[in-house]
């Protein structure tokens, strides 16, 4: 790992250390909207691939975070913090990592997954075989749930993300006051799907 990030991980470590730490769970909660598609919530130590629309993963951030627990995201350095609070993210519980280096992103994803309930993050490129098998051994002892975007070997399930409604528009002209989110599950060539209304600032 590169010096400025490491240091910047380890002091991010530390300062979660301080507060309660995260225990090994089961399960991590979901956003209450989402009950219908996980009625049991997130699987604890699992990787999930999600695609498409960012409200949905703050839609899966907002879970654990009402629940209490620590959330982070790493790779995102544009995500909206201002979106995630509508949804209802603790952001004095959000970690954020903006940018990082492809070489340091199996570790930085590690040393978080042991303080936090739920990671989201872009991951690399290319990943080894190895490093998916070390990082799934690290979630599953620590109980926290990965979801990456985009493609991930191995995942628990694949999760899809897409605006298929706004409203407020009428013949090209007026504001955007909200929208219909389509959040789809595909589990064991299964899919099924919730419709949830979103906020939209004008």
């Amino acid at each position: 790992m590169t010096a400025p990030t490491a240091t910047r991980v380890a002091e991010l470590h530390d300062l979660l250390q301080r507060h309660e730490q995260t225990p090994a769970a089961d399960s991590v909660p979901v956003h209450p909207a989402l009950t219908e598609l996980f009625p049991r919530g997130l699987r604890g130590g699992a990787v999930y691939a999600l695609h498409g629309s960012m409200s949905a993963a703050l839609a899966l951030l907002a879970g654990p975070s009402l629940a209490g627990s620590w959330c982070g995201v790493v790779g995102l350095p544009d995500l909206g913090v201002e979106a995630a609070a509508e949804w209802g993210v603790r952001l004095d519980r959000l970690a954020l990592v903006p940018q990082i280096s492809p070489a340091d992103w199996t570790s930085v994803i590690a040393s978080l997954v042991e303080v936090t309930a739920l990671v989201v993050a872009t991951p690399p490129e290319h990943i080894s075989p190895g490093e998916v098998s070390r990082l799934l051994a690290r979630l599953r002892t620590s109980g926290s749930t990965l979801v990456v975007l985009g493609d991930w070997p191995r995942a628990a399930a694949a999760l899809t993300g897409r605006i298929v409604r706004w409203a407020g528009l009428h013949a090209g002209h007026g504001h955007l006051s909200g929208g219909t989110l389509r959040f789809e599950v595909t589990e064991r060539h299964r899919t099924r799907h919730v419709d949830l209304a979103i906020p939209v600032r004008p």
